[in-house]
């Protein structure tokens, strides 16, 4: 019983710290652009969102940093 004590504590520190991870989200300050599907950070580089709530609270907060679109959609290559 003593080492199904250590491991059940061990899932749950574990479990927390990624819950404590997903409550990161991206801060507009790093974001030039934002799309559907990313954002091009300050550092000109495009990067995924990690979490599809990540996109949607980024859109709610910064509308005029958003586009509705993919980065590469060809149909928008010239929006800015």
């Amino acid at each position: 019983m003593h080492i199904s004590l250590k491991a059940v504590s061990a899932a749950v520190l574990i479990a927390g710290m990624s819950l404590a991870g997903a409550a990161v989200a991206v801060e507009a300050g790093q974001v030039s652009v934002a799309y559907a599907d990313g954002y091009v950070g300050t550092d000109s580089q495009f990067h995924e969102w990690e979490h599809r709530a990540d996109a949607q609270d980024f859109r709610a907060k910064h509308a005029d940093q958003y586009r509705a679109w993919r980065h590469d959609d060809p149909r928008h290559k010239d929006d800015k």
